[in-house]
């Protein structure tokens, strides 16, 4: 038993904290009015109930604007993706299904706008919430910085994790602005294009949580062996 919960503290150690909920991505179409835009969020943990958690965005670098959409309320397992889009016909369109809650204006932004993502175990969200991750600087119009997704998208690397509202750009990928300007159109067609058919398209459903590495199964396995060799 002894041997157990030392495996148990150690992997227990050697995993960060981290948010159940984290957002993996942020997208600005190009089709008409700039849809669909929304944000993609991924569960690390399996989640009881998403209306603990909210979304807003912080227009043009004005700081904060609060809780302006609050999820549904539903479970949601570990290692699942869920969409945040401001309507849900441009966004079936564009990326072949619906949307997981349509936010509304609680979740326009324009490409140079930073979004956080709340957290409140009551869900009441009556000013006590607390902010688990951010997307860019709210404090910071993102015209023409590194986080800059008009027109395009940016995606979260592999096993990086909430943020607690510190955002580091150098954690994301970018298809750079307007990289989606033209995808619209698609042989011929009016405003009749996909993310499958646009350059670069956004890689949804894609982000990941290592597996423990060789290294770190290597320290436990050491402190295992350490372990025992102190037995009386």
């Amino acid at each position: 038993m002894k041997v157990l919960a030392l495996l148990t503290l150690c992997v227990t150690l050697s995993l960060p904290s981290q948010a159940a909920l984290i957002i993996t991505g942020v997208f600005d179409g190009p089709l008409p009015g700039g849809d669909p835009k929304g944000v993609e969020l991924f569960a690390t943990t399996d989640i009881t109930d998403l209306a603990q958690f909210a979304l807003g965005v912080a227009n043009n670098g004005g700081g904060s604007d609060g809780v302006e959409t609050i999820l549904p309320s539903q479970a949601l397992s570990a290692g699942s993706f869920f969409f945040v889009a401001t309507e849900d016909q441009d966004f079936a369109q564009w990326f072949g299904v619906a949307p997981g809650h349509v936010g509304g204006n609680g979740i326009n932004h324009n490409g140079d706008d930073a979004i956080e993502l709340f957290f409140d175990a009551t869900g009441s969200f009556a000013g006590d919430e607390a902010v688990i991750d951010v997307f860019g600087d709210i404090n910071t119009d993102g015209t023409g910085t590194a986080w800059d997704t008009v027109d395009g998208w940016a995606h979260r690397n592999d096993g990086v994790l909430a943020n607690g509202g510190a955002f580091d750009a150098n954690n994301w990928t970018f298809s750079g602005p307007n990289a989606w300007d033209g995808d619209d159109n698609f042989d011929g067609g009016s405003d009749n294009g996909t993310n499958l058919t646009a350059t670069p398209p956004f890689p949804a459903g894609t982000f990941q949580i290592p597996e423990p590495t060789s290294t770190l199964l290597g320290a436990i396995g050491l402190g295992l062996v350490c372990f025992l060799r102190r037995k009386p």
